[in-house]
């Protein structure tokens, strides 16, 4: 049996051109789905086809704010590449990449303790999961 991973090491970095570690990440939401084909045939109720259709890869991240930056990446329309690494970055441990991101969200939330925190959502053209 595999040992569960303990999130508080994780790595994610976003990329515009070379990848930054994003600060004081706090959450990563991965949802992947895919579109189901399904066709029947005449005269029978069993579908005649039944098969994975088109995929989307959406995320969401939650983070303490820093800057405006994910803002203007919304609103500009800045694809960029997305990198998790849920055990961190050593040797030969996982990395998830994002490719082709288009972020469609970023929400900011302050509070009564002064906390504020931002969620940026998006959307992957493909996932590629490999190791560093």
């Amino acid at each position: 049996m595999s040992t569960p991973l303990i999130g508080r090491n994780a790595v994610i970095e976003m990329s515009a051109g070379s990848a930054v570690v994003i600060g004081f990440a706090q959450g990563f939401t991965d949802e992947t789905d895919a579109d189901l084909i399904k066709e029947f045939a005449l005269g029978s109720d069993h579908a005649a086809i039944l098969a994975s259709g088109n995929k989307h890869f959406k995320f969401n991240i939650d983070k303490m704010f820093i800057d405006k930056t994910y803002q203007q990446y919304v609103y500009g329309g800045t694809n960029v590449d997305i990198i998790v690494a849920p055990q961190g970055t050593s040797s030969g441990n996982q990395k998830w990449t994002y490719k082709s991101c288009v972020l469609t969200q970023s929400q900011m939330k302050a509070d009564q303790k002064g906390i504020i925190a931002e969620k940026v959502v998006g959307e992957a053209s493909d996932v590629i999961i490999g190791s560093f």
